[in-house]
């Protein structure tokens, strides 16, 4: 590199965040507005700045230095080149920077000092480093906001007052008051409250008898979010010869909510010069009124809403159809507090030929629909920042083509529904398991908004216990049957724990979820008084699966130990129980046996009625890149494979027939992932038992059958797909598989 380096001497240094540095100071030659920024010769960064000459002939500049990471960098050479980083052209070599401050004040005192004729053109270089006050466009840290505050507080003077101000429903604002200098058409604006924000505005200028003639009235509108009228100080904005203020008349008015659109639209007809009249009514037919307005185009454009749900504090689906044959439409925006989303871009389009049915005799769309041609449906999705009120409102913005007759924007309203169990089953079905992006869609909005939904308080109906049959007054062990799947009776199940000895002293606790047969409680209470069983029959109308069921039931358990017993498992012998006991009471090799009063989940061999092996401990298996699977151990071969006798720890136990401390239990459930199905929450339920301090066994001598009986699933195959990708993805986040491991 050619050594053409100009010299610098700073005189103000300060941090605004964690990766931006504003420097002030004299320069020898002016630095171009956009560069390059070299730190050590090879960390690489942007510089903008602004150059001038003072009125004694120096040279100075003020600018910022923005690399990733800066804060945590001591750089020992800092160079600044022209934008192409072009080795032979100027470059500015800083001097080593010993007194970096993070007090924006201290950059405000010293330009004030220095430099007081550029204390504007800081103002609007202090501007460029803001975002706008258009949601979705970031937050400017605090330094930021003190620095513009400060340096507005330096170099804004009064020009005129602020005498109603009223509020659109999207947030916006509207102005009316007089000056001498505002500028018309779409110039930026300071809105001074506590702090500062840069928002985008439109104004004009009307005549105004009561005013000197170099003044005249202003009608601005101020795109939101912008803080609430009465919290407003003054309107910053630049004029020709400098920063202006509009202050507030004192007995400003404050217009009432919904009063603004009508007042702007009565104002528009006395405005002021073509182009800013044009740009003031653009602005405020931009604002949403909380009507819609598409069905009032004559252009070839119709939209309808299928579905809108919301998941507060995760975001919104949107599903409906839009008809746009001319293709005129040029933007979908979901708006809302806080949410400036286009849809259009990601959303994903489905055949909908009852639109172009619906729409085939229409003489707006005569000749332009063609056959086969449906593709008007949409599903889309939008997140949320977290925070926004349960309450808050959301509409849809259509941008038209500017050929389109009518132009500018329009609107329909999102009725949100809120995340009831049925519409977020309604919501899964209405997404394509084969879209491409389906991965995207479920770990970026289906997943987080299930699990937003899921963690909602609720209040279920309570679980009510019936007894039923002997009373026990010490139970040896509390044995949960879940009964969700609508099967009538369970007798066959009774008759096989009333044949064993070890049952005797047991509660048995029938655990009837939802989904259960209304004639099972008169035949649980026939089988329990013939049988002369302790039984609970637990009522648990709410209970979706059988793990909601058990969850239902486990505070009805008077025992120590519990057993989680499937009606799909069949014992084949006696004595099975105790022989589970014993084993939560004798330490094993592996993991256990360094943690021997560990609590412990023990499960036995379960068969297929061929008897074949459906259970031999599940164990985890790491793939490539560290991944874990769960796999069944000797799953589907013959039981004679089976040569262990003693307990072996495994990764995970049968949720189908394990006993576990009840203790153990309750901790478990009261952790356990929030799922769609019942599929992964048995093994979800053991690695929580594992987490909880607990340790799995299996008992590969004791061995019961375990009926392979068909599902009574009512759901539809899409939904059942989407539940099964949405339960992939949370169980994956629930146990990564550095944790899973």
């Amino acid at each position: 590199m050619k050594d053409r380096a100009t010299k610098a001497d700073i005189t103000a240094a300060v941090l605004m965040d964690e990766d931006t540095l504003v420097l002030f100071g004299a320069i020898a030659q002016p630095l171009p507005a956009d560069g390059v920024v070299l730190l050590d010769g090879t960390v690489e960064g942007r510089f903008n700045g602004v150059c001038w000459t003072d009125g004694e002939g120096d040279g100075w500049f003020l600018g910022a230095i923005r690399v990733s990471g800066l804060v945590h960098m001591r750089p020992s050479r800092i160079e600044i080149l022209n934008v192409d980083g072009d080795a032979d052209g100027k470059r500015l070599a800083l001097p080593r920077l010993s007194n970096v401050r993070t007090n924006p004040a201290h950059l405000v005192t010293a330009l004030k000092g220095t430099q007081p004729a550029a204390l504007a053109a800081a103002l609007d270089f202090a501007c460029t480093l803001m975002p706008s006050g258009v949601a979705g466009e970031g937050t400017p840290s605090d330094r930021r906001l003190r620095l513009l505050a400060g340096l507005a507080q330096e170099a804004s003077r009064p020009d005129g007052f602020v005498e109603v101000l009223g509020r659109f429903r999207d947030g916006g604002l509207m102005i009316q008051g007089w000056s001498h200098g505002f500028p018309c058409g779409e110039p930026p604006v300071l809105v001074e409250t506590e702090g500062l924000r840069l928002h985008p505005a439109a104004s004009a200028a009307f005549h105004r008898p009561d005013l000197p003639g170099d003044a005249s009235g202003l009608l601005a509108v101020v795109d939101g979010p912008v803080a609430a009228p009465a919290a407003i100080r003054r309107i910053h904005y630049r004029a020709a010869d400098g920063w202006r203020h509009l202050s507030i008349f004192e007995h400003r008015k404050i217009l009432a909510d919904g009063v603004a659109p009508a007042h702007a639209r009565d104002m528009l007809g006395g405005l002021q010069d073509d182009a800013a009249r044009r740009a003031v009514t653009r602005a405020f037919a931009a604002r949403y009124n909380g009507v819609e307005t598409v069905s009032r185009l004559d252009a070839p454009v119709r939209i309808g809403l299928d579905m809108a749900l919301r998941v507060p504090g995760a975001g919104l689906f949107v599903c409906g159809w839009l008809l746009d044959p001319a293709g005129l439409v040029r933007a979908v925006t979901l708006k809302g507090p806080g949410i400036r989303t286009r849809l259009d871009g990601e959303w994903t389009r489905s055949a909908r030929r009852d639109v172009s049915e619906a729409f085939v005799g229409d003489p707006l769309f005569a000749g332009r629909l063609v056959p086969g041609r449906d593709a008007h449906g949409f599903t889309a999705f939008a997140a949320e920042p977290a925070g926004l009120p349960a309450a808050a409102e959301f509409h849809l913005e259509l941008t038209l083509d500017e050929t389109a007759p009518d132009g500018g924007v329009v609107f329909l309203p999102l009725p949100c529904q809120p995340p009831s169990s049925d519409a977020l089953r309604r919501m899964l079905g209405a997404v394509n398991p084969d879209s491409p992006s389906i991965e995207r869609i479920v770990a970026t909005h289906l997943g987080p908004m299930l699990r937003a939904a899921a963690a909602e308080p609720r209040d279920p109906a309570a679980a009510i216990l019936h007894p039923m049959g002997r009373a026990v007054t010490a139970p040896r062990v509390s044995v949960i049957l879940p009964v969700t799947d609508g099967r009538e009776d369970i007798d066959l199940n009774l008759a096989r724990l009333a044949n064993d000895p070890d049952f005797a002293e047991a509660e048995l606790l029938v655990a009837a979820g939802g989904g259960a047969h209304e004639r099972l409680a008169g035949m649980v209470r026939q089988a329990a008084a013939f049988y002369r069983l302790s039984v609970g029959f637990v009522a648990a109308p709410a209970a979706g699966d059988p793990f909601e069921a058990i969850a239902a039931a486990l505070p009805h358990a008077r025992a120590e130990r519990v057993l989680l017993l499937s009606p799909s498992v069949l014992p084949t012998e006696r004595g099975w129980l105790s022989a589970l006991e014993r084993a939560m009471r004798k330490p094993v090799a592996g993991n256990v046996a360094t943690l021997p009063m560990a609590p412990v989940m023990v499960s036995p061999t379960l068969l297929y009625e061929d008897h074949s092996i459906r259970f031999a401990g599940i164990v985890a298996v790491e793939g490539p890149g560290g991944a874990v699977t769960y796999e069944r151990r000797f799953a589907g071969y013959p039981r004679d494979w089976l040569k262990e006798r003693d307990p072996a720890a495994v990764d995970a136990a049968a949720a189908e027939c394990a006993l576990l401390p009840r203790d153990l239990l309750a901790r478990a459930l009261a952790g356990g992932g929030r799922y769609l199905g019942a599929g992964p929450k048995g093994l979800d339920l053991c690695l929580r038992v594992r987490a909880a301090g607990g340790a799995c066994l299996w008992l590969p001598s004791v061995r019961l059958v375990a009926v392979d009986e068909p599902t009574r699933e009512t759901h539809d195959p899409r939904w059942r797909r989407m539940s099964a990708l949405v339960d992939q993805w949370s169980f994956a986040e629930s146990w990564p598989a550095v944790v899973a491991a």
